[in-house]
């Protein structure tokens, strides 16, 4: 076999390499594109515009999708690995992460010195993600669910049960009864258990210097007490799981453990030297997040609140569908909608999708029991220094005599490879935006 060909790309920009043909990246989506983690079960997943890879007629090119990550597989006779990373840079990305998840990123745990620590930058990011589930889990302790018990004997514990007790009365003078307790949910600690031990094994995690939060290191603790023997885990046991309200905080965990246990159990983890490891996450889902944390801790100050608003449009006929913007904000009669779009901006007129355009104008119109001050859509944007900035503001909805709400194109200038410094100063400038929307 030759040696391994090595395809790489930024993403949403296009593969440079001459290997990039049409059917050595049809089979890299084909193998890989069930490698991808959503670490937000809620994230609303865009099936349009979901692939690992798309190709460009204009350009005449495949480009890579918004997806970060690398694969290797074996094709006709070669070995490849394709590598995908963040256009802007992992300092960009971690910073991100860092917002959405609270947290402090050491330099050692983002250090990404060459194609080789690439290599594990994802599966340290997964970790990290992992980790920080676990820790908003761990709020009333491990899960606990009720089970029956039955007895059989002289002596009733709990409730009498007179139909099943007819029988071993007349035979054996005993009586059946059962009573119900409270145990620990064995299928959900199972679960997470099973991926903090492929974390471990196979993704470095005792090695990796992190430094677990307090509940993190809490829950697992009472996990190891708990004593519970590993068992080969199966999609049934997932998918029964139930969940009361008061562990509803373990589900993001448990869906991101089973990702993680999938992804083992398809083969996917580095079993060999040269192939079957991918792992991918969506810059999309990070994009939205980044901004929905960032929103949220910035504008709840000021009186405005994070709503989870949907709507169904035509309930009761077939066509009917639901009507669900990213970011919603409201302060008492008041509100803001906003749609996250992790794509390329750069202020022409061809880069706000015809899709996206219609789609966030179809929620402010529906929106009318507010006064709604600014809507529209938030792009990590690159643009010219010489840009018009009064010309990603209309005071208008639609037409000058329509809607009295701004419509607006808006978002954090990035470049690559950023550094956090001019990252913060970016951000800063964005918030300032915002704010004046609202006032």
């Amino acid at each position: 076999m030759s040696d391994t060909i090595k395809i790489s790309a930024l993403d949403c920009l296009p593969f440079n390499e001459k290997e990039a043909s049409g059917d050595v990246i049809s089979h890299f989506i084909e193998k890989s594109q069930k490698a991808v983690f959503w670490f937000n079960p809620f994230f609303e997943k865009d099936q349009d515009d979901s692939q690992l890879a798309v190709y460009d007629y204009g350009k005449h090119k495949w480009r890579a999708g918004r997806f970060i990550g690398e694969a290797n597989f074996n094709y006709r006779g070669n070995s490849y690995h394709i590598s995908i990373k963040p256009r802007f840079g992992e300092e960009v990305l971690l910073k991100m992460l860092e917002q959405i998840f609270n947290i402090r990123i050491s330099p050692s745990q983002s250090k990404v010195a060459n194609d080789t620590d690439w290599q594990h930058f994802i599966k340290r990011l997964i970790t990290i993600i992992w980790v920080q589930h676990l820790a908003n889990a761990n709020l009333h302790g491990l899960p606990k669910k009720t089970l029956k018990k039955q007895y059989q004997s002289l002596q009733v514990r709990g409730r009498l049960d007179i139909r099943k007790s007819f029988k071993p009365f007349k035979t054996k003078n005993e009586l059946v009864s059962h009573s119900y307790e409270k145990a620990i949910d064995t299928e959900i600690i199972s679960i997470v258990n099973e991926a903090y031990q492929i974390l471990k094994t196979d993704f470095d995690l005792g090695a990796s210097k992190l430094n677990l939060p307090d509940s993190a290191q809490s829950a697992l603790n009472r996990i190891f007490d708990a004593k519970i023997p590993r068992q080969n885990l199966l999609y049934w046991h997932y998918q029964r799981i139930r969940y009361k309200p008061i562990y509803r905080s373990w589900k993001p965990l448990v869906d991101f453990s089973w990702d993680i246990i999938s992804q083992k159990q398809q083969g996917l983890n580095q079993e060999e030297k040269n192939k079957g490891f991918g792992f991918f996450l969506d810059m999309a889902e990070i994009w939205e997040q980044y901004l929905r944390s960032l929103l949220q801790k910035n504008l709840m100050p000021l009186g405005w609140n994070l709503k989870k608003n949907t709507s169904v449009a035509y309930d009761g006929y077939f066509f009917k569908r639901q009507l669900i913007p990213d970011l919603v904000f409201e302060n008492d009669d008041k509100a803001i909608i906003w749609d996250a779009k992790y794509k390329k901006m750069q202020a022409r007129h061809t880069d706000v999708d015809r899709g996206d355009f219609f789609q966030i104008h179809t929620y402010l119109l529906s929106y009318t029991h507010k006064e709604i001050k600014i809507g529209g859509l938030l792009f990590p944007f690159t643009i010219n220094e010489d840009y018009e900035e009064d010309k990603f503001r209309s005071p208008y909805l639609l037409y000058p005599n329509g809607l009295n709400a701004c419509f607006g194109i808006d978002g954090i200038e990035f470049k690559r490879e950023m550094k956090s410094d001019e990252f913060f100063e970016k951000e800063t400038e964005f918030l300032k935006r915002i704010k004046n929307d609202i006032i």
